[in-house]
């Protein structure tokens, strides 16, 4: 069907910000959320958009019963879409995206709750700098712990480290180490934690939708890089936080840190990272060099001591799809043509 809206139609329909929360399996963890947003955004031109990820539970229910206990003025301001599949993190938060026309959009873990002014603060700040493509807060803990927020990117010599889990490695290496602790504001940033993380329209419109094909996990790597591809920069603004409850629909962390194997979906999403990168000889390379790395581990036992756990699965996980042919990333959007 053509669009017949004029421009000025589409701007009298235009917000300031669309916030958007993806939930699967998790209301409870939802409805807190909610509980910290709503407030903030009585004085702005907001709206929220819940995105169920074909839960299959009683998530909807226990959401729509949330709603309906907040004054009805917010009724219409919160939008809950019922998607049909779970199409994972990136297609959840995608599908959010489109249902609004707004110049910012701030996306929100479930298991996320936000500091009061976070939100404000937030899109105060990147309203004065139009080069910021992403925009993160300070995550913390609920006891008001910091966590490490920004990152540099995963690359051959952070597999290397990864692989080795040795101090005198990650030390001589510390230039390539993926978290980025005690950060100083002229250090440039690769990537932010999208358990929160705020996007201007036109960024969007410029360098596409977040990439589909990641279920779960690197999403947030490559659309960061996708954008410092673009020219623009990735930020965070530390008087924003916002508390990050950590793992709330994932197994990666809680499988890590109980050293289980991972999840099909992370070595899949490893895997397309690597090869968006540089190709299959890239990905080729970073499984070398974490191969490399885990030897080195291993050679502890050489010299009596205990190289650690590890975890299980890994040494075939790093091969999973290796031969699949990985789709192109969509760059050109129409998405926001009818809105």
């Amino acid at each position: 069907m053509e669009n017949t809206k004029t421009e000025e139609e589409k701007k009298e329909h235009s917000r300031d910000l669309c916030i958007v929360i993806v939930n699967y399996k998790t209301p409870e963890l939802v409805n807190n959320c909610l509980a910290t947003v709503v407030p903030q955004i009585e004085s702005l031109n907001a709206k929220v958009v819940i995105v169920d990820n074909a839960s299959g539970d009683d998530s909807v229910s226990k959401i729509e019963a949330w709603i309906s206990t907040q004054p009805p003025i917010y009724h219409a301001r919160i939008n809950l879409v019922k998607s049909p599949i779970n199409g994972g993190f990136s297609a959840g938060n995608n599908l959010g995206i489109i249902q609004e026309n707004a110049e910012y959009y701030l996306l929100l873990n479930s298991d996320t709750l936000v500091r009061e002014n976070a939100i404000s603060t937030l899109l105060d700040r990147i309203r004065t700098d139009r080069n910021i493509g992403a925009l993160g807060p300070q995550l913390e803990y609920e006891d008001g712990t910091p966590q490490i927020s920004c990152f540099r990117r995963r690359s051959v010599a952070s597999e290397l480290i990864r692989g080795a889990q040795i101090d005198a490695i990650s030390k001589l290496l510390k230039r390539k180490n993926i978290p980025i602790a005690n950060r100083r504001e002229s250090l440039e940033i690769d990537w932010i934690s999208f358990a929160c993380v705020m996007l201007p329209r036109a960024a969007i419109e410029r360098v596409g939708l977040m990439d589909g094909q990641f279920f779960m996990y690197f999403e947030d790597i490559e659309y960061c890089l996708r954008l410092k591809g673009a020219g623009y920069k990735i930020e965070q603004e530390k008087r924003a936080r916002v508390v990050h409850l950590r793992g709330g629909t994932s197994d990666v962390k809680k499988n890590s840190k109980a050293q289980k194997q991972l999840p099909d979906y992370f070595y899949r999403s490893r895997t397309r990272y690597f090869v968006l990168l540089g190709g299959k000889g890239k990905l080729l390379i970073a499984n070398i060099a974490f191969t490399c790395g885990r030897l080195i581990r291993l050679t502890k036992r050489l010299v009596g001591k205990k190289p650690g756990p590890s975890i299980p699965g890994e040494w075939t996980g790093l091969w999973m799809d290796f031969f699949k042919k990985q789709k192109p990333v969509k760059q050109k959007l129409d998405y926001f043509s009818n809105k």
